[in-house]
């Protein structure tokens, strides 16, 4: 089956043209002066193995005897299933499912159909669906998100994994279907898929081809993803994490800074930091030599810019909690806090660069007379950039207050914020100020437009506010509640892992 690009214009295609992708109008059309057709398509797969449900009858054959091998699979995924449900988080429990028609057997898809719905439902769009930015100059920037979803067709093709690579693909497609209380596909097929996928994995491990490991490290971010969508353990996120990292280190640098490979790279990287923030565990990718040879002939963007200053941020949570413990050989109160102050003012001078890229603001103001007005960005890369910016920053202070209050000596220091100390009321308001934008941009990242893309990316960014709201010396009940609420609209939306990691009482 040939795989129609998403990166060609309707006009090209129609006339065999070759098309570079540029949005809004790509440079064939924009050369010629004709009409771009532009890149919508609105795709509905309705495979030919859908059914009503599963017959109830078993096939038999001419001798009167039963599809015995047909009965023993159907009696093995049942027991699978039902183990996996005993495993999974109370996120992942079957709901009641009141439609007529579901999914079956969801692994019966053809697997381009199922690449097509992973892709269509992940990768954000590209042009704002708002009015709010028709008169705004806006440049479109590359899609991070999308650098590496976008190469499924082309890695589905990889000999080596094909087995692995579909699996995993196909655990993310039926986790897609079965999400929320909607779900059209059965949760147990869900679990049934990702297991699929974990045994196909495991072989794959067993005899790694360091020469074309890209499609194997695809597999894992499926894995990573549909774990979030549909959580099966506690530790799976981390172990996706942990191989993730070890299967790119068998690479240098420099085998990521051009080609396929770094597309694979920016797609992942930042799963990886975020996991290593969230898990307090040092990464690789702060290295100098992984800062930036993978950047050295495509220049960072905005966001991944950003995250390079942020895979300083694990090894100094490390060193905050072994100062905590006393654990032996722990680094100094003043080389931590030198660190944080290092870490704040890098994210600033990031910050000041970004605001003066195109002299254009990052975000907008809607409904600016509402009590609490929603923020509009011209694109996903700049929301997520700005969030990410925000809760990067509150944890700097969060963190530099605690040293400072644990060792005195360090208030010797006269550090300054916009001219403030880090104690100072001001600079708590700046604090409650950027959790409160972080919660007005959620209606912009969980649009429908913005996909499964979208609200995965609000997990760390909400999580950060909403505990600095809570734990900090700062309880605003109507705040709270108007938080709480949107909080519930993630969780109502199908990301029920989402909305529980957000509220989890462990603190910023």
């Amino acid at each position: 089956m040939k795989v129609r690009k998403l990166t060609v214009c309707h006009t090209c295609r129609a006339r065999k043209l070759g098309c570079d992708g540029k949005r809004p109008a790509c440079s064939q059309c924009t050369g010629t002066k004709i009409k771009c057709g532009g890149y919508q398509y609105d795709l509905v797969f309705v495979p030919s193995s859908l059914s009503i449900g599963p017959s109830t009858k078993s096939k038999v054959r001419k001798d009167g005897k039963a599809g015995k091998k047909r009965d023993e699979c159907t009696k093995h995924q049942n027991l699978v299933s039902t183990d996996r449900l005993d495993e999974t988080t109370q996120a992942a429990r079957p709901v009641a499912r009141y439609e007529t028609a579901v999914v079956w057997p969801s692994l019966a898809w053809p697997f381009q159909d199922i690449i097509s719905l992973v892709v269509q439902n992940f990768s954000p769009a590209m042009i704002p669906s708002t009015s709010a930015f028709l008169n705004w100059d806006v440049d479109i920037f590359p899609r991070v998100c999308g650098a590496w979803i976008e190469l499924l067709p082309v890695l589905s093709m990889t000999r080596r994994y094909e087995m692995t690579l579909s699996s995993s693909v196909k655990a993310l497609g039926v986790s897609i279907l079965s999400r929320g209380r909607n779900g059209i596909a059965p949760i147990s097929d869900a679990l049934a898929a990702h297991c699929s996928a974990l045994n196909s994995l495991h072989d794959s491990l067993h005899n790694i081809d360091t020469s074309n490991s890209d499609a194997l490290a695809v597999a894992i971010m499926c894995l990573m993803i549909s774990e979030m969508i549909l959580p099966t353990s506690i530790s799976s996120g981390t172990a996706h994490a942990s191989g993730l990292s070890d299967l790119i280190q068998l690479h240098s640098p420099e085998a990521y800074s051009s080609g396929p490979s770094h597309r694979v790279f920016i797609g992942l990287r930042p799963a990886i930091i975020i996991h290593a923030i969230r898990k307090k565990q040092p990464t690789f990718l702060a290295a100098p030599e992984w800062r930036t040879k993978p950047f050295q002939y495509v220049k960072a963007n905005s966001f991944h810019a950003l995250m390079t200053e942020a895979t300083a941020l694990p090894s100094i949570l490390v060193d905050i909690d072994d100062l905590k413990y006393g654990s032996p050989g722990s680094n100094s109160p003043f080389l931590v806090f030198q660190a944080l102050k290092d870490l704040l003012n890098a994210l600033i001078t990031w910050n000041i660069t970004f605001q003066s890229l195109d002299n254009k603001p990052s975000f907008r103001i809607l409904n600016k007379g509402a009590e609490r007005p929603c923020l509009w960005f011209p694109d996903i890369t700049s929301a997520n950039s700005m969030t990410h910016y925000w809760a990067f920053w509150i944890m700097c202070i969060v963190y530099i207050r605690k040293l400072r209050d644990d060792y005195p000596e360090l208030r010797d220091d006269d550090f300054l914020i916009n001219g403030e100390t880090p104690e100072s009321p001001i600079v708590t308001e700046m604090a409650i100020q950027m959790s409160a934008w972080i919660f007005q941009s959620i209606e912009y990242l969980v649009q429908e437009e913005m996909r499964l893309f979208g609200a995965i990316s609000t997990t760390l960014p909400t999580r950060i506010a909403y505990q600095f709201l809570r734990f900090n010396h700062f309880y605003d009940y109507e705040l709270i509640s108007w938080c709480e609420g949107l909080i519930d609209g993630i969780r109502n939306k199908g990301y029920d892992y989402i909305a529980e990691y957000i509220v989890d009482d462990d603190g910023v």
